[in-house]
């Protein structure tokens, strides 16, 4: 495969149509979902809740056209597949659907089924297993007993000088990952504990113009040290990010900039880095930047990485 179309493939949901039902993507507000640790809790959603935030469905719509448009911009190639008109009634609105990544990971010929460890989400698993098994033909791969695995906490990669495997320890359990781990047999493998809900929303690797791993960006105040010093013996700058830069910290509620889309020498996000340093290094590794403001998905605890989900 040419190194720069690597990883370029991307499924997408689209949105959830208005009817005169359902008024759009979170009208009655976002739901608050947890997993079975304290600290799996969706910030941004409990946040939003407390404010009382319910989105502008127009100024949605539009972050999403954008977002699309700087997908296409950035050189990936998107699928992109109806929201599951099951889950668009006023007795289903489990709209957190429209986070593809969480429902599991495309590998070759197959779809390895999430198993959430929030039950209000377990209806989004078995649409999109439908869509992907119908749309892209894939084999269908569930968890034994006892495996919770949700996609927002796996971040795989192939590169160059081999394969990463990252796995969260915040929704998803070892049984889970390991699972994973005997199908995909990864060169390294790496499971990490964190204050996120998902991995994706404190930690995303930095891969070079010519595919090989060059850094990792983390929250590192919200991973444990045992986890952060496994990240730091594979030997790649570690950026440490503040927590705004993820999903906040006390009663401010951050911007996910580090739940990042990457390819080759591309990063997409939904904001700047705030935290000093971070972009100017970005640019010194030769990493393209690309930026899609989310703040309705924001809310829901979402943003880009959640949005899209890698076809290899």
């Amino acid at each position: 495969m040419n190194q720069n179309l690597h990883n370029r493939e991307i499924i997408l949901l689209g949105l959830a149509p208005v009817t005169k039902d359902v008024r759009g993507m979170w009208h009655k507000g976002y739901p608050i979902h947890q997993g079975e640790t304290e600290s799996s809790i969706n910030f941004a959603t409990l946040y939003a809740h407390e404010k009382g935030i319910i989105p502008d469905q127009s100024a949605l719509r539009q972050e999403w056209l954008n977002f699309v448009h700087t997908l296409l911009t950035a050189g990936f190639h998107l699928h992109i597949v109806p929201f599951p008109e099951e889950l668009n009634r006023p007795d289903s609105l489990y709209h957190d659907a429209v986070f593809i990544r969480d429902s599991g990971l495309i590998f070759r010929g197959i779809w390895i089924k999430s198993r959430f460890s929030v039950q209000d989400r377990m209806y989004e698993g078995e649409f999109h297993t439908r869509l992907i098994e119908s749309k892209l033909g894939k084999t269908v791969v569930t968890l034994p007993t006892g495996a919770l695995l949700e996609g927002g906490d796996i971040n795989y990669l192939e590169t160059a000088r081999g394969s990463f495997y990252f796995g969260g320890l915040s929704r998803s359990n070892k049984l889970g990952h390991d699972f994973v781990r005997e199908i995909i047999r990864p060169d390294h493998y790496i499971l990490v504990e964190s204050e996120g809900y998902h991995l994706d929303t404190v930690f995303t690797p930095v891969v070079s113009v010519e595919n090989c791993m060059v850094a990792v960006i983390v929250t590192a105040d919200k991973l444990c040290p045992r986890s952060m010093q496994s990240i730091r013996d594979l030997g790649v700058d570690v950026i440490e990010v503040s927590a705004m830069d993820s999903s906040g910290e006390a009663d401010r509620l951050g911007d996910y900039a580090v739940n990042a889309l990457i390819a080759p020498g591309i990063m997409v996000n939904s904001s700047k880095f705030t935290t000093p340093g971070v972009e100017e290094k970005l640019q010194d590794l030769g990493i393209q930047r690309y930026v899609t403001p989310l703040d309705s998905f924001r809310y829901a605890g979402g943003s880009v990485h959640c949005l899209t989900n890698e076809v290899y």
